[in-house]
């Protein structure tokens, strides 16, 4: 299965619902082709359920309709879906999600704390140690 579509699966989770579907096609179009026609696709069901089959989604019907579009896909990659629909999201994956860019733009400086006392605490006979 393509990272791709697993990837846009994960990050639909606070999507609309027309969000979800147009993100869907357009990963799902970038990684199987244009989308057939239903003739096309019936004519080469073999090699349409071949791809599938190998981790490459099909879609079927107009673009324009994507509510109304099909996708073939293997049920092995279905069950892949399901899964990572089902994680939680990584804390690295939400920065990800946001944009989030480290800093590499040389050293960072951190000026010098307050100064703090030693930690003191007593023993068993009740005399103080230092820490």
């Amino acid at each position: 299965m393509d990272a791709r579509l697993l990837r846009q699966v994960q990050v639909a989770r606070n999507a609309s619902r027309q969000d979800i579907t147009d993100g869907l096609v357009e990963t799902i179009v970038q990684i199987g082709g244009d989308p057939l026609t239903v003739r096309k696709a019936k004519d080469e069901l073999s090699a349409v359920l071949a791809k599938a089959r190998n981790g490459v989604p099909q879609v079927i019907g107009n673009i324009k309709k994507a509510d109304d579009m099909a996708v073939v896909i293997s049920v092995k990659d279905l069950a892949e879906l399901l899964t990572a629909a089902r994680q939680q999201e990584t804390f690295g994956e939400a920065l990800d999600a946001i944009g989030f860019k480290p800093y590499s733009g040389g050293r960072i400086i951190v000026g010098q704390g307050r100064k703090r006392e030693r930690l003191q605490r007593s023993n068993a006979s009740g005399a103080k140690m230092a820490l």
